[in-house]
């Protein structure tokens, strides 16, 4: 059972996420691609909160992340990169397939930055993203895992098919299962070591971020506008509030709680 401290937690989470992705889903409605992947992404989180919440299941992944579990999600973090490195070639690029909204927060949202779109941007993948893929992995996960009582059988088919779509849809190369398979179980094992389901999310987030990041770092950033914002717009106040939002999220929990 959950405690009534991870209960708070959980609602926080939903709160947060249900700002974010309404946000997003109005801004993306413009752009046929983006909109149809946002609503994929919101439908998929949806439906697996609900089978988790309403699921018996013989664990607990609701416990709250602690300042260790941060440090798994960092060493997560550096795992997956590595994995990317090692099989890309690239340090930061990914082997993930993910969309991405940065173009557009600038020449559709109403952002009038680069930095302000990559704020959004970091949102949009630890909202959208992040937050739906690991919800249905970690369904499908602990549901396998508790029918069949084999944590080998729950982990080759959840982590199987989501390395395979990742897979195809990023490279149509199914040479890179390989490297996104690996990725799936990093963050498998900080879910079993947290017994946090939003670690995963956040590592997964991060991860996305930093690829979009370096993919910028070492091309012409595809946006005509100014690095930081000259006049903030309510554009700009919102993705800055928005992050502001996630990242007290994410932070104050774990600095202000003693256990």
């Amino acid at each position: 059972m959950m405690s009534k401290r991870s209960i708070l937690d959980i609602s926080i989470f939903l709160i947060v996420y249900a700002v974010s992705i309404t946000y997003f889903i109005l801004k993306t409605y413009g752009d046929a691609s983006l909109f149809s992947a946002t609503i994929a992404f919101t439908v998929m989180a949806s439906v697996s909160l609900f089978a988790a919440l309403y699921t018996q299941s013989e664990e607990d992944y609701y416990q709250n992340l602690t300042f260790e579990g941060l440090l798994y999600v960092l060493a997560a973090l550096g795992g997956m990169i590595a994995v990317s490195s090692f099989f890309i070639g690239m340090a930061g690029r990914s082997v993930l397939y993910f969309p991405t909204i940065f173009s557009s927060l600038a020449t559709v949202g109403g952002a009038s930055s680069i930095f302000t779109s990559l704020l959004g941007e970091m949102v949009y993948q630890f909202t959208a993203v992040a937050t739906g893929e690991e919800l249905l992995k970690f369904v499908a996960y602990t549901e396998l895992k508790n029918r069949y009582k084999s944590m080998v059988l729950a982990v080759a088919i959840s982590v199987g098919f989501w390395a395979g779509f990742h897979a195809l849809q990023a490279y149509k190369n199914v040479y890179y299962i390989i490297p996104a398979f690996i990725c799936g179980l990093i963050l498998l094992l900080i879910l079993e070591h947290t017994k946090s389901l939003l670690a995963p999310i956040i590592a997964h987030g991060t991860y996305n971020t930093i690829c979009i990041l370096t993919s910028y770092a070492t091309t012409n950033v595809p946006i005509n506008v100014p690095w930081f914002p000259t006049t903030l717009t309510s554009e700009d106040v919102l993705l800055i509030g928005l992050a502001a939002m996630w990242t007290a999220f994410i932070m104050l929990p774990i600095l202000t709680r003693r256990h």
